[in-house]
């Protein structure tokens, strides 16, 4: 079996290199963003790209599609194409980004706990002053989400001595966590931490999950932290929160508008770092997902389908 494969990334070339070299008979269609698709896509049996490149229009225009590679851990881009059709597999790019978000997030809690901006903004100047800081050693902090991403934030911020607390839909034991709290107690989780640490999916039920009745119950000296998705998101009531000074703030690499628009009033908040989306954006990405992908192009190519790694039901 044979197939053409739409890819687009920025990368686009290194994964049909990759791929050429594995199944010589592929046919390929690259383009580096999603703005530049062009063409017939009529025959196009895979696409490999981030969801967040998806446009309907790539599903619409491609009715022997048989299968999307997300390059992401999250599919809700796809999903919420009007065109998909039940009989396309989806899968994930679930299982590698757990030591590139993990250390994203920690970096996101110090950069805004110890005032970073500030800090760069001295060094430019040639201020030498010198401010206290707190170490993470002997805090809580509490993470919404304990799959790869959630376990492997826990296993590290309890290396630094943190006490940490996985709240979850399905409670059970997880690596990493010194306990673990239903999602239906998120607010009484909140109010115990020092950092509230969101690296949820956007599914329906998470949609607006973090609003004023969880900022309301963090304490003012906690800070949140938000690497999932924006949509899980109450911007208003977090810009409240921040402005009021009801948490001491917040490191953000997810919004609900991306990019950021530069009249968002997160980029005049002092107690607020921000960061563009690049929690999985990191130089060794492709190798860390291309084992992945070819393994799930042998099978998809020899009719194996349902055995394919990280399946997406829909």
């Amino acid at each position: 079996m044979t197939a053409k494969v739409l890819i687009v990334d920025i990368h686009a070339e290194t994964y049909r290199d990759h791929l050429q070299a594995e199944f010589p008979a592929l046919q390929f269609l690259l383009f580096h963003e999603a703005a530049a698709v062009s063409g017939e896509l009529s025959d196009v049996d895979v696409m490999i790209m981030f969801g967040i490149e998806v446009r309907d229009a790539f599903l619409a225009g491609a009715p022997k599609l048989k299968w999307i590679q997300s390059l992401a851990t999250g599919v809700d881009h796809f999903l919420r194409c009007p065109s998909l059709t039940s009989n396309v597999v989806i899968t994930s790019g679930r299982g590698i980004h757990g030591p590139p978000m993990r250390e994203q997030v920690v970096y996101l809690m110090m950069a805004v706990s110890r005032d970073a901006t500030r800090q760069v903004e001295d060094y430019q100047h040639r201020i030498w002053q010198r401010r206290l800081w707190s170490t993470l050693y002997g805090k809580t902090a509490v993470v919404a989400g304990t799959g790869i991403v959630g376990a492997a934030i826990g296993v590290l911020l309890k290396a630094f001595g943190m006490h940490v607390i996985g709240v979850t839909r399905t409670p059970r034991r997880v690596e990493g966590f010194d306990e673990i709290m239903p999602a239906d107690r998120l607010i009484k989780a909140a109010a115990k931490a020092d950092y509230l640490i969101n690296v949820l999916p956007a599914s329906p039920e998470n949609i607006g999950l973090f609003d004023a009745t969880i900022f309301d119950a963090m304490k003012p000296s906690a800070y949140y932290i938000s690497a999932g998705r924006g949509q899980t998101v109450d911007e208003a009531a977090l810009i409240a929160a921040l402005r009021e000074r009801r948490i001491a703030g917040a490191g953000l690499d997810v919004f609900q508008t991306e990019p950021l628009p530069p009249e968002s009033p997160f980029w005049h908040l002092p107690n607020v770092f921000i960061t563009p989306h690049i929690g999985g954006y990191i130089v060794e990405y492709e190798e860390l997902v291309m084992p992945l992908i070819i393994d799930n192009m042998r099978l998809f190519l020899a009719g194996r389908t349902d055995e394919m790694r990280n399946i997406v039901p829909h």
